[in-house]
């Protein structure tokens, strides 16, 4: 979601954001989702599938012994306060960083699927391909920096799989489940105990010619499981009862809950909160099968990618005030880190890597995890949780 000219024309004449603005609570008593038969209906179609010897599930485990690829220790700016250490990685050089074949989005990891903390500590990502004909993900092990891509297919009725197309967004992983938004508007299930090894020899996706299943290159695919979205169907950003989904963390307190946070140009893109079965990774329904959101509320940072919280403590990345005046000139700055209390205010906490996306919060270690998808400047790092 790079903050181009052309998105932006007519900021330059905006007023200038501020430093300090207020977050109010808005009502969100209209925003609901739905999941029809999808649990159903895909998780037939996965069984079939996997009838199929080629097809056995496996999990992450296997997918990070299958690594080919090597993140190096940070190696670009990430504008943070110095103090606050920042620690990461950068991609592997060559494509992953250099071109915008696939662009990284959304952010999570064991700290998440795992709150209480694991042995074997990992990052998974999502990334668009530029056509948003695809959408990837990719498991890092932090220890190593090794990591692999694979590509997320959906199970079609025919008895074979395709690539799930649309813009891909943020992501959670709670438990074996992983969340990942799609064109705004869908939320899509997968099932990390069900992954399938593919034929790397063609881009083509699903059973080929050669009578080998191929998840375009990828030596895995990863099919969906079931999917939420609004009755309807569609989004609007800022207005209505569907807020566009730009971003999605973890929020364990209490009886648990995920955010949702909206990308806007300007200040006014809403932050809604949605309950969280923590049992099953999931979003938690009524008796009526309906997710009803829990809060929202109207964030003033201008240019927001992402909003992440712990309680009522939020970070949001999103345009720095001094470069208000600047949006629209064609030059990328760094982001700014946005810190406030739900209800209450936002203000400013640091600079950060530009264009910066997703956050991920991991409780055991107090670890802030961001992302950026800025071209050859690509890096992922944690700090500390404010």
């Amino acid at each position: 979601m790079l903050l181009t000219a052309a998105l932006l024309i007519g900021v330059l004449t905006a007023p200038q954001a501020q430093a300090a603005a207020s977050f109010p609570r808005i009502d969100a008593s209209g925003f609901q989702l739905v999941s029809g038969d999808t649990f159903a209906t895909y998780g037939a179609r996965v069984a079939q599938l996997e009838t199929k010897p080629a097809l056995a599930p496996v999990g992450v485990t296997e997918v990070l012994a299958a690594s080919n690829r090597t993140g190096r220790p940070r190696c670009h700016a990430t504008y943070l306060t110095a103090s606050l250490n920042p620690q990461g990685f950068c991609w592997q050089d060559g494509e992953d960083d250099d071109l915008n074949v696939w662009i990284p989005q959304g952010l999570s990891g064991s700290g998440d699927a795992e709150p209480a903390g694991g042995a074997r500590r990992v990052v998974v990502a999502s990334w668009h391909n530029s056509g948003d004909t695809a959408i990837r993900i990719s498991f890092l092990d932090v220890a190593t920096n090794k990591y692999r891509h694979v590509l997320l297919v959906e199970p079609t009725a025919d008895g074979n799989f395709q690539a799930v197309a649309g813009h891909g967004h943020g992501l959670y992983w709670s438990g074996n489940m992983l969340v990942v938004a799609t064109g705004g508007a869908v939320l899509r299930v997968f099932d990390l105990r069900h992954i399938w090894r593919t034929d790397t020899s063609t881009g083509e996706v699903g059973l080929g010619a050669d009578g080998k299943y191929h998840a375009l290159w990828h030596a895995f695919a990863l099919p969906q499981v079931g999917a939420y979205w609004y009755a309807g169907g569609g989004c609007a950003s800022t207005t209505g009862v569907r807020p566009c989904f730009a971003s999605l963390a973890l929020d364990y307190a209490g009886t648990g809950s995920f955010v949702a946070a909206e990308h806007t140009t300007r200040g006014g893109g809403r932050i809604v909160r949605w309950p969280l079965n923590k049992a099953t990774g999931l979003p938690a329904a009524g008796t009526d099968g309906v997710v009803r959101a829990v809060e929202a509320f109207n964030s003033p940072v201008w240019g927001m990618q992402g909003a992440v919280s712990y309680n009522n403590s939020f970070v949001i990345p999103g345009v720095c005030p001094e470069y208000a005046d600047n949006i629209g000139d064609g030059v990328d700055y760094p982001s700014c880190l946005h810190r406030g209390t739900g209800g209450v205010s936002t203000s400013v906490w640091t600079k950060a890597p530009k264009n910066t996306e997703n956050l991920s919060y991991w409780p055991a270690t107090n670890e802030l995890w961001l992302m950026n998808e800025q071209l050859r400047e690509r890096v992922t790092v944690h700090i500390a949780f404010p």
